[in-house]
C-alpha cells in the first residue's frame, strides 16, 4: 500500500515531465533577445505569414495554417473585378450561346428545381439552396458544355442532404420525368388537369433509368468539386421577420411581411443572390412589399432611410426592386423543346470544331514523324517509305522463328518414319526432288493410309511393351523377399 506522501510525490514528478521549461534567450551577434523584441519579431513573421482574404476573428487574428476561403460571401461576384467580369459575361456566352438564352435556361432550371421541391415535399430553404447552387455552378461553367438538366437534379438532390431532408435518386428521378412530361403537355396547349395527368405513370427502371442517376450523381461531384465543397447558404428568411419587427409592422401589417417573403421566393429564379447579401435583399423586398400591397405604407425616410440602418444603400435596394418587377413582366415561360435542340445543335458543332483540331494535330504529328529523304521508286513511279530498323528487325525475328519451326516439324517427321523403319512419303519425294504427281490422288491416299496403319500398328506395339514391363515390375516386387519401404 502506498501512502499519501509517496503518491504526492509521484504526482509531482509527472508533473514535472509535463511541464516545458521556459528556453533561454537565443544570443545573436553576442547580444541578448528581450522579451519584446521576440514578441515583435513573432507578430512580423505571423503577418507575413497569415491570408490576407480570410476575415479576421473577434481577436483581430487570422489564421496561417490554411489558405482555403470557406465563407459563402465568396460567391458575390461583385467583390472584385474578376467577378464582375464573370458576372457580365457568363462562360456559356464564349461557347455562343446568347445572353437571352442564357437567361432563359438559368430561369428554367430554377423553376424545375422548384416545382421539384414542392413535389418532394421539401422545405422551402432546400429548394432556395438548390437554386443558389445551381447559380453559382454555372457561373463557373458552360450550359454548352455541361447539360443543365443533370445539374438540377444534382443540386435538388444535393440540397435535399444539405438541409438534412435527403431524397433518393430514384424519386428525384421520378419527380424530374413528371415534370419533363407535364411540361409537353402544357407546350402541346393541354391544361394541366387530373384527367390529363392521369396516365403519366412512373418510369421504369431500365438502362435510361440506370444512365440517368449515374449522370445525377457525376454532376453532383462535379458540382461540389467546382463550389470547393463551400455550399452553405445564407438565407435571408429570418433577416425580413427581424427587419419587421424592427420597423413594427409584424402584429399590425403581416400582409407586408407575406409579400416581402414571396418576393424572396420569386427572386430566388434571377442572379440578385450573386450581386447582393442577404441583409441588403430583405431590405429591398421589404420596401417593395410596403409600396405593392392592397394598402400601401410609408416607412421611415427621415431623417434617413430605414434600410440605412442595417448598412443598404438606396442604390443597390431600387436596384434589386426593378430587377423583381422585371421578373413579373415576364409573360410566357421557357421552350424547354427549344431550348434542348439549340443547345444540342451548339454541342454538335464544338464537338465537329474539336474533331477537326484534333486532326489537324494528329495529321502534324504524323508529318513531323516520316522522314525528310524519301525516295521514289522509278519503276513504278510512287514514292517508297523506309522502314523503320524497329520494323526490320521485327519481321526478320519471325521470319527466322517460322523457319526454325518448320525443321522442327520435319525433325520429329522423319524420327517418327526412322523408328517405324520407313520413310514417310513427302520424306521420299523430297530425297527423290519431285513432290509427285498431285493429279494422282488414289496413289496418295493410299500411301496415307499405309503411313497411318503404321503409324497405329506401332503405337499399339509401344503400348503391349509398357504393359508388358508393368507386369514383369510388379512380379518382381512380389517375388522378391526385400523388406517393404516402410521398414526400411
Amino acid at each position: 500500500m502506498t501512502t499519501i506522501q509517496e503518491m504526492r510525490k509521484l504526482v509531482e514528478a509527472k508533473v514535472q515531465t509535463m511541464i516545458r521549461p521556459n528556453p533561454k534567450p537565443k544570443e545573436q551577434n553576442g547580444t541578448v533577445e528581450t522579451k519584446k523584441e521576440e514578441e515583435e519579431k513573432f507578430e512580423s513573421t505571423y503577418k507575413q505569414m497569415e491570408n490576407p482574404l480570410i476575415t479576421p476573428s473577434s481577436f483581430g487574428k487570422r489564421p496561417i495554417y490554411s489558405k482555403v476561403d470557406i465563407n459563402c460571401d465568396k460567391w458575390l461576384m461583385t467583390l472584385d473585378e474578376e467577378s464582375r467580369l464573370k458576372i457580365d459575361n457568363p462562360p456559356s456566352l464564349a461557347d455562343g450561346l446568347s445572353k437571352e438564352l442564357e437567361a432563359e435556361i438559368r430561369y428554367l432550371g430554377c423553376e424545375l428545381i422548384q416545382q421539384g421541391a414542392i413535389l418532394l415535399k421539401l422545405p422551402q430553404t432546400a429548394a432556395a439552396t438548390g437554386q443558389i447552387l445551381f447559380q453559382r455552378y454555372f457561373y463557373q461553367k458552360s450550359f454548352v458544355r455541361y447539360h443543365f438538366e443533370h445539374a438540377v437534379q444534382a443540386c435538388l438532390l444535393l440540397a435535399s442532404k444539405i438541409e438534412e431532408e435527403p431524397r433518393r435518386p430514384r424519386d428525384v428521378y421520378n419527380v424530374f420525368h413528371r415534370l419533363e412530361r407535364l411540361h409537353r403537355l402544357q407546350q402541346s396547349g393541354h391544361e394541366i388537369n387530373k384527367e390529363t395527368t392521369r396516365g403519366l405513370a412512373p418510369p421504369k427502371i431500365d438502362v435510361n433509368y440506370i444512365n440517368t442517376k449515374q449522370h445525377m450523381i457525376n454532376s453532383e461531384r462535379r458540382i461540389l468539386a467546382t463550389l470547393g465543397f463551400v455550399v452553405h447558404v445564407k438565407h435571408p428568411h429570418r433577416l425580413i421577420v427581424a427587419y419587421g419587427h424592427t420597423l413594427g409592422i409584424t402584429q399590425s401589417r403581416p400582409d407586408i411581411l407575406q409579400k416581402a417573403w414571396n418576393y424572396m421566393n420569386d427572386g430566388l429564379r434571377t442572379d440578385i443572390f450573386m450581386r447582393y447579401k442577404p441583409e441588403t435583399i430583405a431590405c429591398a423586398c421589404i420596401f417593395l412589399a410596403a409600396r405593392t400591397v392592397e394598402d400601401p405604407i410609408a416607412l421611415p425616410s427621415t431623417p434617413f432611410h430605414w434600410f440605412e440602418a442595417f448598412d443598404t444603400s438606396d442604390r443597390d435596394v431600387e436596384a434589386i426592386a426593378h430587377q423583381l418587377v422585371v421578373l413579373y413582366a415576364r409573360r410566357r415561360f421557357p421552350n424547354w423543346p427549344r431550348i434542348k435542340a439549340e443547345l444540342d445543335s451548339l454541342r454538335s458543332a464544338k464537338n465537329a470544331e474539336k474533331a477537326a483540331i484534333k486532326a489537324k494535330e494528329v495529321a502534324e504529328k504524323l508529318e513531323k514523324m516520316a522522314p525528310g529523304d524519301e525516295k521514289t521508286d522509278p519503276s513504278s513511279g510512287n514514292a517508297s517509305r523506309k522502314e523503320s530498323p524497329v520494323r526490320k528487325s521485327g519481321e526478320k525475328d519471325r521470319r527466322i522463328l517460322g523457319d526454325r519451326d518448320k525443321k522442327d516439324k520435319d525433325r520429329r517427321r522423319k524420327r517418327s518414319n526412322e523408328r517405324d523403319g520407313k520413310l514417310d512419303r513427302r520424306d521420299r519425294d523430297r530425297d527423290r526432288g519431285d513432290r509427285g504427281d498431285r493429279g494422282d490422288r488414289n496413289d496418295r491416299r493410299k500411301d496415307d493410309k499405309k503411313d497411318r496403319r503404321k503409324r497405329s500398328r506401332s503405337r499399339s506395339r509401344d503400348r503391349k511393351d509398357k504393359n508388358r514391363n508393368r507386369d514383369v515390375g510388379k512380379r518382381y516386387r512380389r517375388e522378391s523377399i526385400s523388406p517393404p519401404r516402410s521398414r526400411r
